[in-house]
């Protein structure tokens, strides 16, 4: 008997998939590929918010710092104890560019305020306006001190110790050469007083001489050589800076302000109130806390400061009774400051004024 031999089949080749499972396929395809750009678009855009930095600054609320014997100290002079406290206040200013979130950030937030750089920095670098703001506070301090004793019937002598460089425009002569914060003492070898000697000895150069100034750049002084140009607004020879004459001055006491670190000329009519209080008896705050900005000028003049809005917000969470601010801020003070009493001021005159209609203590002249 004979066994035939169990039939093979062959193997089935796969089918076609049909054109709708091709379709499908696809479509899945494209939209993981639209999905994966999506992914990183969105992990692109996250990340140029921390990376892109815009050209704005920011403006938020400080501190308020009570004036008492640990920041202005006084030796040579009687002082006196006091109830109240005039508090100095500052703002914190960003000191970089700040990226995308901390700007949308401040726009969102009602206590921070945010301007164009420009409208801040006024041409200058970040490290440049660092250098003028701690120049302005010295300044603030010595014209406080200054109107403060001459308020109380003090001597005090004004010595004009050079032109200090407030600007040096971009592309000028001076660029790379001369620096914000030099303080110019000679051109040419003649002696720098004041500011105003520096353009006469420039503009009687010719274009294309060489100038050399005597500079102090922090605890050094040395000779900076500049190649005279021409202003290319009125043809006159120049060199590219702005200057403001450096005063220092004598004083019959010893007076001294620690301002930690904090620069700008804002303080100065806060120093100078600080400064008659302490060397008078009686409370010129009337016991309580006062917060005082505006900055303050060798004749007594209270000028215009910047951050008013964060200034009086600190205040008021401080729980000042009263602030003092120049007289053409009030409206931006009040704006934040609840229900704290603003008061303008337009010199030190008004100030003591503002303070005697509140229950502060009249002064007399303590010399």
């Amino acid at each position: 008997m004979s066994v035939e031999p169990p039939a093979t089949t062959a193997p089935e080749s796969p089918s076609e998939p049909s054109p709708e499972e091709v379709a499908r396929s696809r479509r899945r395809r494209r939209r993981s590929i639209v999905l994966g750009v999506g992914v990183l678009a969105i992990a692109g855009l996250i990340l140029a918010g921390f990376v892109v930095r815009l050209p704005y600054v920011l403006i938020s609320p400080g501190e308020a710092t009570p004036l008492d014997g640990s920041v202005v100290m006084i030796e040579g002079a009687p002082t006196y104890e006091h109830q109240g406290d005039f508090l100095f206040l500052t703002v914190r200013v960003s000191s970089s560019r700040p990226n995308v979130y901390r700007v949308i950030d401040g726009w969102l937030d009602d206590d921070v305020t945010v301007k164009p750089e420009e409208d801040v920095l006024g041409g200058l670098s970040f490290e440049e306006s660092e250098v003028i703001n701690t120049v302005a506070m010295q300044q603030s301090q010595d014209y406080a001190k200054k109107v403060a004793l001459e308020e109380l019937g003090y001597d005090v002598t004004v010595k004009r110790s050079g032109a200090i460089v407030l600007a040096v425009a971009d592309a000028s002569p001076a660029s790379g050469e001369l620096h914000v914060g030099d303080v110019i003492t000679a051109v040419d070898g003649m002696e720098v007083r004041r500011a105003e000697q520096v353009g006469p000895i420039v503009q009687a150069k010719q274009p294309g001489d060489a100038i050399t100034f005597t500079v102090k750049r922090g605890d050094e002084t040395m000779d900076v050589t500049v190649t005279a140009g021409r202003n290319p607004e009125n043809g006159d020879t120049y060199v590219g800076v702005s200057t403001q004459t450096l005063e220092r001055y004598e004083y019959p006491i010893d007076v001294q302000i620690d301002t930690r670190d904090v620069g700008g000329p804002s303080a100065g009519l806060a120093f100078t109130l600080a400064i008659i209080d302490d060397l008078t008896p009686g409370d010129l705050t009337g016991g309580e806390n006062v917060a005082v900005t505006g900055s303050i000028r060798p004749n007594g003049q209270v000028q215009d400061v910047g951050g008013v809005e964060q200034k009086a917000a600190v205040a008021r969470q401080q729980g000042a009774a009263l602030m003092l601010t120049p007289e053409s801020e009030v409206e931006l003070a009040e704006r934040t400051a609840g229900d704290m009493a603003v008061v303008g001021v337009r010199n030190i005159d008004d100030a003591l004024r503002a303070l005697e209609e509140v229950g502060g203590a009249q002064i007399d002249e303590a010399a």
